[in-house]
């Protein structure tokens, strides 16, 4: 490389004509470091380092001595749609062949692409079906307490709550409540609102735990099959689900009793089970990228700044699915069962919270706040609400 005072001049300048040169020049002239890069698409470098190294999208320049990789003002756009591809869920060697072609046969390619995913979607519905009815007439699990959780009954449970608006939001869309049923069960729930009615979470809470408490149908107790009581009550948040606009919610519900965790779940607000120093994930995200990073056909990196990392695929809103997943965990002494909204868990450093959920036993009032506080320490983005119940 030969050098004009500090300017360093390209290797290959002198080649082709003089119109090539100057053309070149101009695009040296808007080269972006993997930062640049990064800050101009909204997109996160590990995401741009993964494209890269999958030949999606090449480096424009990596300097001999640093290894500096430089980027075109022009691959902005490319790196956006990598992205977006990525973000349904197309594998790296389809993106590949789809950039590559022009926009009406890159439409074709899309589409053809997505007929096949709904083809396979159909099949494993039915694969679904056929093991559903194979689970159905094996012998069911004796689901009796154990001699440890009948000598820890539910009414021993200790439960809290916690929710704070936060600095930066100016309104309270985050609910929690919990309440004791009926046979000794007792009830956790908590919802997350969006859109513009900032109450509609309370009222979605409040029908639901009603319902709950209430038996469903003839007042049953909802002890006798808790998932089937919470699946009655799912309608009565169901029907506050308006017909049109952005307004809606998330919920999640445990249920505990008789050495049992009996979930309702849908959104990205969360239920946590701890077992001394192990932390379980009882429930998934129902966003697009998270149901996809769990299926292994994008990678964890890619959803950190990612355009459409916070938007559901499941809620309780106009147009979405509305079904919640259905769970049951069994529990044991010293469990510590977390719900919390997206305020908590999105906001707090995952190390820092592993280490206040598995610190030696402490008051649950107590904790819950300290959860509650690590979200504001950390900025207090959005709304948090937290509700534990220790064994």
């Amino acid at each position: 490389m030969v050098r004009a005072g500090n300017a360093p001049v390209p290797e290959d300048l002198g080649r082709g004509t003089t119109e090539e040169r100057m053309a070149k020049v101009d695009r040296d002239a808007q080269l972006l470091s993997i930062g640049g890069l990064a800050a101009a698409s909204g997109l996160s470098p590990k995401a741009l380092r993964l494209y890269a190294e999958s030949g999606l999208l090449p480096p424009r320049r990596i300097d001999p001595f640093t290894g500096y990789r430089s980027y075109g003002a022009d691959q902005v756009r490319r790196a956006q749609l990598i992205a977006s591809l990525r973000g349904l869920g197309m594998g790296l060697a389809r993106i590949q062949v789809l950039c590559d072609l022009e926009a009406a046969a890159a439409v074709s390619e899309l589409r053809s692409w997505w007929r096949q995913e709904e083809a396979d979607a159909f099949s494993r519905g039915a694969a679904v079906d056929d093991l559903v009815r194979d689970l159905g007439e094996r012998p069911q699990e004796d689901t009796t307490m154990t001699a440890s959780t009948a000598d820890h009954p539910t009414a021993s449970l200790q439960v809290a709550t916690a929710a704070e608006r936060g600095p930066v939001r100016t309104a309270q869309q985050d609910a929690v409540a919990t309440r004791e049923l009926p046979g000794g069960a007792v009830l956790l729930a908590l919802a997350d609102g969006f859109g513009t009615d900032d109450d509609l979470s309370a009222r979605v809470l409040s029908a639901f735990v009603d319902a709950v408490g209430g038996g469903g149908a003839a007042g049953q107790d909802p002890s006798a099959d808790p998932l089937a009581a919470l699946e009655a009550a799912w309608s009565a948040a169901e029907a506050l689900v308006p017909a049109d606009g952005p307004d809606g919610a998330t919920l999640t519900a445990a249920l505990i009793h008789a050495g049992r965790l009996h979930i309702a779940h849908i959104g990205d607000t969360r239920v946590t089970l701890v077992r001394g120093d192990r932390i379980e994930a009882v429930t998934q995200d129902h966003t697009r990228l998270r149901s996809l990073v769990a299926a292994g056909r994008i990678a964890p990196e890619e959803v950190a700044a990612h355009p459409d990392r916070a938007v559901l695929n499941r809620a309780l809103a106009a147009g979405a699915p509305t079904a919640p997943d259905l769970l049951i965990r069994r529990l044991e002494p010293g469990d510590l069962v977390l719900l919390s909204s997206d305020g908590l868990h999105a906001v707090v450093d995952p190390s820092a919270l592993a280490d206040a959920l598995t610190a030696p036993a402490a008051d649950v009032d107590q904790l819950a706040d300290d959860l509650v506080a690590l979200a504001l320490e950390a900025g207090g983005p959005d709304n948090v609400a937290v509700a534990l119940a220790r064994i």
